[in-house]
């Protein structure tokens, strides 16, 4: 008996590894017709645009994660410093209002993340794209919202 139970047990190990690999592999979803690709539904426009009166507490607070490199993979605060003033000299101050690969702007920050800084003009590193990650578009967006509200007044 003893034996058939441990055989049981290795037979859900097996199907849980192989739930997982399929899963982590991408299967498990059916691949999406490229012609049903232009049914979806546009996303919201407080979601594609830039106005920082749409930066809300919730936005901040995940941009904040994802800065520290608590949720998205996030990277900035390795070089930007915990406090974002850019106290190693990697990296610049993001609070204060000097801005050397964009105007400031909410939109200008999320350009200059998306796209990375490949010639910095002050510093001794560059910046990879999305801080050298796949940030996840939301992510993205978070991210350069609490940037934008470190230098900004935002929701007052």
């Amino acid at each position: 008996m003893r034996h058939a139970g441990l055989a049981i047990a290795r037979v859900r190990l097996w199907l849980l590894g192989a739930v997982f690999l399929v899963t982590a592999c991408g299967g498990g979803e059916p691949a999406e017709a490229e012609d049903d690709k232009d049914d979806a539904p546009a996303p919201p426009a407080a979601a594609t645009g830039f106005d920082p009166a749409t930066i809300t507490p919730a936005l901040i607070a995940l941009g904040d994660s994802v800065f520290r490199g608590l949720a998205g993979m996030g990277t900035c605060m390795s070089c930007h410093g915990e406090d974002a003033t850019g106290p190693t000299g990697v990296a610049p101050n993001l609070r204060d209002a000097e801005w050397l690969h964009s105007d400031g702007s909410w939109e200008g920050i999320f350009k200059t993340v998306q796209g990375g800084v490949m010639a910095p003009k002050k510093h001794s590193s560059v910046m990879l794209p999305m801080g050298g990650t796949n940030l996840a578009p939301e992510h993205l967006r978070a991210v350069t919202a609490y940037v934008y509200s470190l230098s900004h007044k935002v929701g007052q």
